[in-house]
């Protein structure tokens, strides 16, 4: 080919073989970049393949959610780290990184603290915004779910303003009002029987203390009432939101590292090794008190689990059970 446009540079090639020479040239070209391409994706995969048959891969467990997190302020997490989720690793120098839509970024390096494999961490989130954040430990970098850090709190002034501002409505509520005329009326007519013995003042005395202890019942049962509608909407929001703070957990409890889940996320978001034996979640469910066994305590159903104990609360493994078994 190289001869071939040599010549045609000479002019000494038709027009017709020219134009055929410089297709087969741009041909080989191409076939060239292509064979580079696919090294080079090869040598990408390998570079993340080898660590994992080298043995190289470990599960990263946050000891729980963090929660109630308010921008400026500390606040510690705990996490473990086991090779293959069985073994604990110690002498890390873990490196959490957190960022805010690439506008704010910071990292800090956690230090061993308690059982072997366990490290803790302070961070301090410069603002509010929901911040994405990862924890890179071993031969991992594990994506935690995104957490949402709220904003300074407000004065306590505000606080003592909304208390009074309760007690002014209630103050001036119409209940209030006709209880407390009805008790002025009702100890101005006890007066007047005391002094005249009048059986008539005496009843409107027990009429009108009657009355105003109606309302100052009804009144403080109102309040109550609302409050209790308020907290069953609260349980109903709680039980709704039970499959997002089990997909949550999934992923912070590093379950995702071994067992893919659709629900979960995609593959392009986390790394899931899924050694042998580690079923695709995607589209599973099972009996809830399996679920719980083996959550509680892998080696309950299976002796040889190569599942990790992740010491889960009542209320994680009810989680779990309702994101596993979620449509």
């Amino acid at each position: 080919l190289r001869y071939a446009q040599h010549d045609m540079q000479r002019g000494n090639l038709s027009t017709l073989s020219g134009v055929l020479i410089q297709t087969l040239l741009k041909e080989a070209d191409m076939f060239s970049k292509t064979k580079l391409a696919i090294g080079l994706a090869l040598l990408f995969t390998l570079f993340f393949t080898i660590p994992v048959f080298a043995g190289g891969w470990a599960v990263i467990t946050l000891d729980e959610l963090p929660t109630n997190v308010t921008a400026g302020e500390e606040f510690t997490i705990g996490f473990t780290v086991l090779q293959h989720g069985k073994t604990p690793m110690t002498g890390l120098t873990p490196i959490i990184t957190a960022n805010l839509y690439k506008e704010e970024q910071f990292t800090v390096t956690a230090r061993e603290e308690g059982e072997p494999g366990h490290y803790t961490a302070t961070l301090t989130f410069p603002k509010e915004g929901d911040w994405n954040w990862t924890i890179e430990a071993f031969s991992m970098q594990q994506k935690m779910p995104t957490l949402s850090v709220t904003a300074p709190k407000v004065a306590i002034v505000n606080e003592s303003d909304s208390v009074t501002e309760s007690t002014t409505q209630i103050s001036t509520s119409p209940n209030f009002v006709i209880a407390t005329a009805a008790f002025v009326i009702g100890l101005v007519s006890l007066f007047f029987a005391v002094q005249r013995k009048s059986k008539l003042a005496a009843s409107i005395t027990a009429l009108c203390l009657m009355i105003g202890l109606a309302l100052t019942v009804v009144g403080t049962s109102v309040p109550a009432v609302e409050a209790q509608g308020e907290s069953s909407s609260e349980v109903i929001e709680s039980s709704l939101s039970q499959v997002e703070y089990g997909r949550q957990l999934f992923i912070a409890k590093g379950c995702i590292t071994c067992h893919y889940n659709s629900k979960a996320a995609s593959r392009s978001e986390y790394w899931t090794i899924e050694p042998t034996g580690a079923t695709n979640l995607s589209n599973f469910s099972a009996d809830p008190l399996i679920l719980e066994m083996r959550l509680k305590d892998p080696t309950s159903v299976n002796s040889n689990s190569q599942m990790p104990q992740l010491n889960l609360t009542k209320e994680e493994i009810d989680a779990l059970i309702a994101f596993i078994n979620s449509d």
